[in-house]
Protein backbone atom coordinates (compact mmCIF):
# COMPACT_ATOMS: atom_id res chain seq x y z
CA UNK A 1 0.00 0.00 0.00
CA UNK A 2 1.82 3.28 -0.98
CA UNK A 3 1.05 6.41 1.56
CA UNK A 4 1.70 9.93 -0.55
CA UNK A 5 3.72 10.65 -3.51
CA UNK A 6 7.09 8.48 -3.76
CA UNK A 7 9.88 10.77 -1.90
CA UNK A 8 12.27 12.89 -3.83
CA UNK A 9 15.94 11.66 -4.59
CA UNK A 10 18.48 14.07 -2.35
CA UNK A 11 20.05 15.73 -5.13
CA UNK A 12 16.48 16.74 -6.84
CA UNK A 13 15.93 18.48 -3.55
CA UNK A 14 19.28 19.99 -3.61
CA UNK A 15 18.51 21.50 -7.32
CA UNK A 16 15.13 22.43 -6.02
CA UNK A 17 16.13 24.10 -2.95
CA UNK A 18 15.47 21.87 -0.45
CA UNK A 19 11.76 24.17 -0.56
CA UNK A 20 10.16 21.26 2.59
CA UNK A 21 13.28 22.42 4.58
CA UNK A 22 13.54 18.90 5.65
CA UNK A 23 16.92 17.83 6.66
CA UNK A 24 18.71 16.28 4.04
CA UNK A 25 20.21 12.27 4.08
CA UNK A 26 24.25 13.54 2.82
CA UNK A 27 24.57 9.69 2.51
CA UNK A 28 22.26 8.61 -0.06
CA UNK A 29 24.31 6.36 -2.62
CA UNK A 30 25.50 7.66 -6.24
CA UNK A 31 25.08 5.03 -8.55
CA UNK A 32 28.21 5.54 -11.32
CA UNK A 33 26.71 6.99 -15.28
CA UNK A 34 27.23 5.18 -17.99
CA UNK A 35 29.27 5.31 -20.88
CA UNK A 36 28.56 4.50 -24.14
CA UNK A 37 28.94 0.78 -23.87
CA UNK A 38 25.78 0.61 -22.03
CA UNK A 39 24.00 1.12 -25.71
CA UNK A 40 24.90 -2.32 -26.56
CA UNK A 41 21.90 -4.64 -25.89
CA UNK A 42 23.01 -7.16 -22.69
CA UNK A 43 22.94 -10.69 -23.53
CA UNK A 44 20.00 -11.21 -21.54
CA UNK A 45 17.96 -9.52 -24.52
CA UNK A 46 19.71 -12.30 -26.62
CA UNK A 47 17.78 -13.82 -29.42
CA UNK A 48 14.70 -10.99 -28.66
CA UNK A 49 14.29 -9.16 -31.54
CA UNK A 50 11.59 -6.79 -30.28
CA UNK A 51 13.41 -5.93 -26.41
CA UNK A 52 16.74 -5.08 -28.11
CA UNK A 53 15.20 -3.16 -30.91
CA UNK A 54 13.71 -1.44 -27.83
CA UNK A 55 17.11 -1.23 -25.86
CA UNK A 56 18.70 0.31 -28.78
CA UNK A 57 16.32 2.85 -29.06
CA UNK A 58 15.71 3.39 -25.12
CA UNK A 59 19.35 3.19 -24.16
CA UNK A 60 21.44 6.35 -26.35
CA UNK A 61 18.52 8.61 -25.58
CA UNK A 62 18.52 7.88 -21.61
CA UNK A 63 22.05 7.85 -21.51
CA UNK A 64 22.66 10.82 -23.45
CA UNK A 65 19.99 12.59 -21.42
CA UNK A 66 21.87 11.29 -18.43
CA UNK A 67 18.36 9.44 -16.95
CA UNK A 68 20.15 6.17 -16.39
CA UNK A 69 23.23 4.74 -14.32
CA UNK A 70 23.94 1.19 -14.03
CA UNK A 71 21.93 0.83 -11.33
CA UNK A 72 18.86 1.33 -13.83
CA UNK A 73 20.12 -1.51 -16.02
CA UNK A 74 17.67 -3.98 -14.62
CA UNK A 75 14.43 -1.61 -14.77
CA UNK A 76 15.07 -1.32 -18.48
CA UNK A 77 16.16 -4.72 -19.63
CA UNK A 78 12.63 -5.21 -17.50
CA UNK A 79 10.80 -2.75 -20.06
CA UNK A 80 12.51 -3.90 -22.98
CA UNK A 81 10.77 -7.29 -22.50
CA UNK A 82 7.79 -6.34 -20.94
CA UNK A 83 7.39 -4.29 -24.31
CA UNK A 84 8.50 -7.39 -26.46
CA UNK A 85 5.83 -8.97 -24.67
CA UNK A 86 3.47 -6.73 -25.39
CA UNK A 87 4.10 -6.43 -29.21
CA UNK A 88 3.99 -10.67 -29.50
CA UNK A 89 0.75 -10.51 -27.85
CA UNK A 90 -1.39 -8.00 -29.36
CA UNK A 91 -0.27 -8.99 -32.81
CA UNK A 92 -1.72 -12.71 -32.03
CA UNK A 93 -4.73 -10.74 -30.75
CA UNK A 94 -5.02 -8.50 -34.23
CA UNK A 95 -4.43 -12.22 -36.20
CA UNK A 96 -7.22 -13.82 -34.75
CA UNK A 97 -9.56 -11.16 -32.90
CA UNK A 98 -10.17 -10.58 -29.50
CA UNK A 99 -12.95 -13.13 -29.37
CA UNK A 100 -12.21 -16.69 -30.66
CA UNK A 101 -13.64 -20.10 -30.86
CA UNK A 102 -12.77 -22.37 -27.79
CA UNK A 103 -12.37 -26.26 -28.91
CA UNK A 104 -16.10 -26.90 -27.70
CA UNK A 105 -17.10 -23.95 -30.66
CA UNK A 106 -17.99 -21.58 -28.10
CA UNK A 107 -16.58 -17.67 -28.47
CA UNK A 108 -14.15 -16.97 -25.76
CA UNK A 109 -11.98 -14.15 -25.06
CA UNK A 110 -8.45 -14.42 -26.94
CA UNK A 111 -5.76 -15.47 -24.23
CA UNK A 112 -3.59 -13.43 -25.76
CA UNK A 113 -5.64 -10.20 -24.41
CA UNK A 114 -4.24 -10.80 -20.86
CA UNK A 115 -1.42 -11.49 -22.01
CA UNK A 116 -1.02 -7.93 -23.58
CA UNK A 117 -2.74 -6.27 -20.50
CA UNK A 118 -0.69 -7.25 -18.60
CA UNK A 119 2.61 -6.60 -20.22
CA UNK A 120 1.56 -2.96 -21.22
CA UNK A 121 0.90 -2.36 -17.11
CA UNK A 122 4.33 -3.49 -16.72
CA UNK A 123 5.66 -0.89 -19.04
CA UNK A 124 2.89 1.21 -17.58
CA UNK A 125 4.84 1.19 -13.94
CA UNK A 126 8.45 1.38 -15.42
CA UNK A 127 7.98 3.93 -18.22
CA UNK A 128 8.26 6.72 -14.97
CA UNK A 129 10.51 5.21 -13.22
CA UNK A 130 13.21 5.94 -15.97
CA UNK A 131 11.64 9.37 -17.07
CA UNK A 132 10.09 8.18 -20.27
CA UNK A 133 6.47 10.07 -19.79
CA UNK A 134 5.59 13.44 -20.02
CA UNK A 135 4.89 13.91 -16.74
CA UNK A 136 7.71 12.23 -15.10
CA UNK A 137 10.41 14.41 -17.40
CA UNK A 138 8.56 17.36 -15.76
CA UNK A 139 10.05 16.11 -12.67
CA UNK A 140 13.80 14.97 -13.64
CA UNK A 141 16.23 17.57 -13.50
CA UNK A 142 19.82 17.58 -14.89
CA UNK A 143 23.01 19.43 -14.27
CA UNK A 144 26.47 20.10 -16.29
CA UNK A 145 26.64 20.62 -19.66
CA UNK A 146 24.07 18.93 -22.35
CA UNK A 147 24.52 16.79 -25.03
CA UNK A 148 26.48 19.38 -26.50
CA UNK A 149 28.68 19.55 -24.10
CA UNK A 150 28.65 23.70 -23.88
CA UNK A 151 27.55 24.22 -20.28
CA UNK A 152 26.43 27.85 -21.20
CA UNK A 153 24.26 27.20 -24.19
CA UNK A 154 21.04 27.99 -22.15
CA UNK A 155 22.17 31.58 -22.68
CA UNK A 156 22.10 31.10 -26.73
CA UNK A 157 18.39 31.68 -26.92
CA UNK A 158 17.25 35.26 -27.12
CA UNK A 159 15.82 36.71 -23.94
CA UNK A 160 11.83 36.51 -23.68
CA UNK A 161 10.00 39.68 -23.32
CA UNK A 162 9.00 39.37 -19.58
CA UNK A 163 7.51 42.27 -17.41
CA UNK A 164 9.66 43.39 -14.63
CA UNK A 165 9.42 44.99 -11.51
CA UNK A 166 11.16 48.27 -10.91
Amino acid sequence: MQRGPKPKPTRQKQLDGNPGKRRLNTQEPEPPPVSDAFDTPPRELAGNVEAIAEWTRLAPMLRVARQVTEADRAALIALCLEWSRYLEATKHVAEKGMVIAAPSGYPVMNPYLPIATKALSGCNRLWPELGLTPSSRSRVRTEGPGPGGDAFSEFDTPPTNRATKH
